[in-house]
């Protein structure tokens, strides 16, 4: 048997109006247009990068790297070197970024979807080139500001970006950096508003958001249900005995047992298109956020469940955000958010056979399978996520000492050949 202690980092995400769309890496498109200004938008007549300088001397301006945090934050890679202008102290050539447009400075962004702007905050942080802000251009680095704002598109993996300067307009032309988009792992819905969201267009949820109150309250069954993606490729809604039911599914808007085929007893599978920024899964009642919802359209039916469902992803650290065309322009929009273990709301999830005894408990405790079956681990976590305790055994019965844990509730997961199963325990 190995004893060990674990800290399981469950990482929570501040996320304003943003959007799925803008969190990630971008870098200049390398075309003309990505850099371009003119008497006014659309017309940028004065001036474009020409070719030659995208592959030659503005070629270390064009790895850097603008990155949209899922957590609110704004960073800037420059990979060593940038392009100086004069007003630097460069000479219109690569060098070391000059402060604070440098990427050392703590920086901020927040999407604004109803303005369709994107703002970065904090002194240097900018996008496209450094001398640009709203009405102006700089003459000297100390005068770098506080905030700019952008008006901005985002088409598929593209984001065009203007900037009025007061008698003209800048415009930037950006491409995201796809990483591969592997979901590998145990997710749950992010206990925020904006984790089960709707409204009439991709980024505007205004016309529905779930209550603060809902999540831990009448939708706690829901928001412990787990969406597992294996390496294989295998995909399980996990819903640990029960989840929230709506009308056309029988329920009356509250907790109950699952309602084929939306149950998780049956596998799908999941597949990933970085380029396409989807995933894929594939089964009859497999399902992200909301059971009802597919593409083009909301279930009136368990029956009518589809086979395949393509959701538009963003994973970011460990935050998955979903988005989802049903019709007429509308979407719905889902968070989640990797975890390793239940945190709240647990449901024990039967195993035919198991006892798990005393419980509460004075000192040692005992996991037994009187089934035949076999217990591989024994895992014992605090409510702040952190494994205190983990046996890993290959037997039908195990005692555990409880020795150096503190008085309290705790989570106790058992995994055996037939599942997992999680339920709170006491420690005198």
């Amino acid at each position: 048997m190995m004893k060990k202690i674990t800290t399981l980092a469950l990482v929570g995400f501040l996320f304003g109006t943003s959007l799925a769309q803008i969190a990630g890496t971008w870098t200049l498109s390398p075309v003309e247009t990505s850099l371009a200004v003119g008497p006014a938008k659309g017309d940028y007549g004065w001036w474009k990068v020409p070719a030659a300088e995208i592959s030659g001397v503005r070629a270390c301006q064009f790895d850097d790297e603008f990155v949209f945090n899922a957590d609110g934050t704004f960073k800037m890679n420059f990979q060593g070197s940038t392009f100086l202008e004069a007003w630097q102290g460069g000479s219109n050539a690569c060098g070391t970024p000059a402060a604070p447009h440098d990427g050392s400075g703590k920086a901020t962004w927040k999407y604004n979807a109803t303005s369709k702007t994107v703002t970065v905050y904090g002194k240097g942080a900018y996008l496209g080139l450094a001398k640009v802000f709203n009405g102006g251009e700089l003459a000297k680095s100390a005068d770098a500001k506080d905030s700019i704002t952008y008006e901005v598109t985002v088409t598929g993996n593209k984001m065009s970006l203007d900037i009025s300067i007061g008698g003209g307009y800048w415009h930037f032309e950006m491409s995201k950096k796809m990483p591969e988009l592997n979901p590998t792992g145990l997710w749950k819905l992010r206990p925020v508003s904006t984790s089960l969201a709707v409204g009439p267009a991709k980024g505007d949820y205004a016309w529905w958001k779930v209550p603060a109150a809902e999540i831990t309250g009448v939708r706690a069954c829901q928001f412990d249900d787990i969406y597992s993606f294996s390496a294989d490729g295998t995909f399980k809604n996990q819903l640990q005995g029960s989840t929230f039911l709506e009308g056309w599914q029988g329920g009356s808007n509250t907790c109950g047992t699952p309602v084929a085929p939306h149950d998780g007893a049956n596998a799908g599978k999941w597949s990933a298109n970085k380029d396409k920024g989807t995933i894929t899964l594939v089964g009859k009642g497999s399902y992200l956020g909301l059971t009802k919802v597919y593409n083009g359209g909301e279930l009136s039916t368990p029956t009518a469940a589809k086979d395949t469902i393509i959701y538009e992803i963003a994973i970011v650290a460990d935050t998955m955000l979903v988005d989802i065309g049903i019709a007429n322009g509308a979407y719905w929009h889902y968070e989640l958010v990797k975890t390793t273990a239940p945190t709240s709301g647990v449901v024990n999830n039967a195993i035919n056979g198991l006892v798990i005894y005393p419980n509460p408990t004075f000192g040692d405790f005992n996991v037994s399978l009187t089934n035949g079956s076999m217990i591989n681990a024994v895992r014992v976590m605090n409510f702040s996520g952190q494994v205190v305790l983990e046996e890993m055994v290959k037997k039908s019965a195990v005692r555990i000492s409880t020795e150096g844990l503190t008085s309290g509730t705790y989570l106790i997961s058992v995994e055996t050949n037939e599942g997992n199963v999680v339920q709170r325990f006491i420690k005198h």
